[in-house]
């Protein structure tokens, strides 16, 4: 029988919007690099949605979104680093993500099928492997402890969608060695990021609340992979669990990168 409970207290829909404002700091920055690189899960999570034919008009309007979202984002960083004087420091970076989101875009916007589910999990990777390497350049450019927690952060949200991608694709595919090991993968980096993230002493009260509710959605979550394991699958339910934990952790890195800026000044 597939596993297809779904609790009433889960109301999250297959849509997280952003508005792409100027990027005035690093912290700033990191966050919003760091949203390129969920992006690039969240739109092959979406096009497989579309592709299985489940909820297709809101996981194409996700997948429309997204790409927007990403092209908003890259502009911004690119004027950043050039507003800030970096960009001779960051050029191997963005020309990278330039190369492999173009052939990504070409990858997305074209037939939707689940055959090109493969070619799509491909440039999904090879796509965010550019935008990890802008982040983590970012953060070395910084130099502030405070910033790695923006950077932990972020890259919660980016493993909740590669987990639902990864997810995903096995509903579509079957179980497969590489398959099977990178949702293992990113599980096991979620659980760690998460217990770094809650053991931070620096938390406020209302920080530690939001990453305890995080725990409890991520608790859930655990149970469709257990029964990802014994052959049954419900790409709709983990969607929506994976989306209402990508809400949360967004707030929660720009909870981070709030503290990061008002460190800074102090």
């Amino acid at each position: 029988m597939r596993w297809m409970i779904i609790p009433a207290l889960i109301i999250a829909s297959l849509f997280s919007g952003n508005s792409v404002a100027d990027i005035n700091t690093h912290s700033q920055a990191i966050n919003e690099s760091g949203r390129l690189r969920m992006l690039t899960q969240r739109m092959a999570k979406a096009y497989f949605l579309v592709a299985m034919d489940v909820q297709p008009n809101k996981s194409k309007a996700q997948l429309t979104e997204s790409i927007t979202t990403f092209d908003e984002n890259l502009a911004q960083l690119k004027s950043f680093s050039a507003n800030q004087g970096i960009e001779s420091q960051l050029n191997a970076n963005i020309s990278d993500i330039d190369k492999q989101w173009d052939l990504y875009k070409k990858q997305i916007n074209g037939v939707i099928s689940t055959n090109n589910a493969a070619s799509v999990l491909l440039a999904s990777d090879q796509t965010l492997a550019a935008c990890e390497a802008l982040v983590n350049k970012l953060e070395q450019i910084t130099q502030r402890e405070s910033t790695k927690l923006v950077n932990i952060a972020g890259r919660q949200r980016m493993l909740s969608q590669r987990i639902a991608k990864i997810y995903t694709a096995i509903s579509i595919g079957g179980h497969q060695p590489n398959y099977d090991e990178s949702l293992a993968q990113a599980i096991t980096e979620f659980d760690t990021g998460l217990k770094q993230l809650l053991a931070n002493p620096s938390n406020s009260h209302f920080l530690l609340h939001k990453l305890k509710k995080v725990a409890s959605q991520w608790e859930f979550s655990k149970q469709g992979f257990k029964a990802l394991s014994q052959g049954n699958t419900a790409p709709l339910v983990i969607s929506m669990t994976t989306e209402s934990i990508l809400n949360q952790m967004n707030d929660i890195t720009a909870l981070y990168e709030d503290m990061s800026h008002k460190l800074k000044a102090s």
